[in-house]
């Protein structure tokens, strides 16, 4: 008995040829490639975006943290420095063990070191920290150095940290202590000592204010970590030029220059100081020189005349950390008194500079 198959309804079904397969994968790949070159493209401009902002932001941060620290300069609480006669030779900054030497070095509150051309260092052979945490190794040739003396802003009570220096002070005298575990400011000195110096507030007679004595130095390191001794750049590191901070602090009771990184990507830090020099007579409403503005700039004042500094313009010239593949820098840049061409590499770069005025030195010439 034959067997009649079914009648086919609709339409014969049929697959896709090699041809039309091929064609599909081809659409398919051109489409792929499109997105991924987006993506990537995206990816590099987020890449170049992060850069940018983080080289504002780090610029930013730099000139922040040294105009705050430049107005309080010369800050000692009640005491000022004027009463102290200029010492023969520039303080040397990376003393920490001599209190002598630290209550002298108050009379230069502010001064600084200056690097004369874009290949040179500036010169500390006279102190201490040419042979310690400024050596050549950790100096990025070109940048000047900045060194502030000043007082903390917040009152020491209770128990000092032990080896910390600090500075007691009335509006006549002023005294350097190293902290002691066994003191308890203000019923003792904060070397544990008695009490002699003494502040009047009408009748009420109490001790004299006790602050933390902070000695800071601004200077770029050619790294920013170092993994040498005390954190000092060595062969080896990272070369992102990084504005760095010297602060005399105690660790362990023993006083040491510790090095405190601050920003990465500061390239080139100078400075220009203008100096208070006329009226040339003494003001008896001031008993200083001067009316608290600037007269003349200069970028080495003299010994003499670092007393005569009531306005400071900072000058930085910032890096991105990374370099850009399509990025090509040949631009000169004016950093202050000094003229940098870039070398051409792939590293974008922004200038910053403010101009700040130290009220502690300038305030006192300037009142009325």
């Amino acid at each position: 008995m034959a067997v009649i198959s079914p009648l086919r309804k609709g339409p014969r079904q049929r697959g896709f040829s090699l041809i039309e397969v091929m064609i599909a994968m081809s659409i398919g790949l051109v489409v792929l490639m499109a997105v991924i070159s987006m993506l990537s493209t995206s990816s590099q401009s987020r890449q170049e975006l992060d850069q940018s902002a983080q080289l504002i932001e780090n610029g930013q941060y730099a000139i922040q943290v040294l105009y705050e620290d430049l107005r309080h300069a010369g800050f000692f609480g009640h005491y000022h420095a004027s009463g102290l006669a200029t010492p023969a030779s520039l303080p040397d900054p990376c003393t920490t063990d001599d209190a002598n030497a630290l209550l002298t070095a108050l009379a230069v509150p502010l001064h600084g070191y200056e690097s004369t051309a874009i290949n040179t260092r500036a010169d500390l052979s006279a102190t201490t920290c040419a042979t310690s945490v400024l050596s050549d190794a950790n100096l990025k040739p070109g940048s000047d150095l900045l060194v502030i003396r000043r007082a903390d802003t917040a009152l020491l009570a209770g128990v000092p940290t032990h080896g910390e220096v600090y500075l007691q002070a009335n509006v006549t005298t002023a005294a350097i202590q190293f902290g002691s575990s066994t003191a308890n400011v203000p019923t003792t000195t904060a070397d544990g000592s008695a009490v002699t110096l003494t502040q009047r507030n009408g009748d009420l007679v109490s001790p004299a204010n006790t602050r933390k004595l902070h000695v800071r130095i601004y200077f770029i390191a050619p790294c920013s970590k170092g993994s040498g001794a005390s954190g000092i750049c060595a062969s080896g590191d990272d070369t992102i030029p990084t504005l760095k901070r010297l602060d005399l602090e105690a660790s362990g009771g023993v006083r040491t220059m510790a090095i405190t990184p601050l920003a990465e990507g500061i390239d080139i830090l100078k400075l220009r100081y203008g100096l208070d020099t006329t009226p040339s007579t003494i003001d008896p409403s001031t008993g200083l020189i001067g009316d608290g503005i600037p007269d003349a700039w200069s970028t080495a004042p003299t010994l003499a005349q670092w007393s005569a500094v009531v306005s400071v313009q900072v000058h930085l010239l910032t890096r991105a950390p990374a370099s850009s593949t399509d990025q090509i820098d040949n631009k000169t840049y004016q950093v202050g008194p000094l003229t940098v061409a870039a070398p051409g590499d792939g590293f974008r770069r922004h200038l910053f500079s403010t101009e700040v005025r130290p009220i502690n030195l300038a305030g006192p010439r300037s009142m009325q």
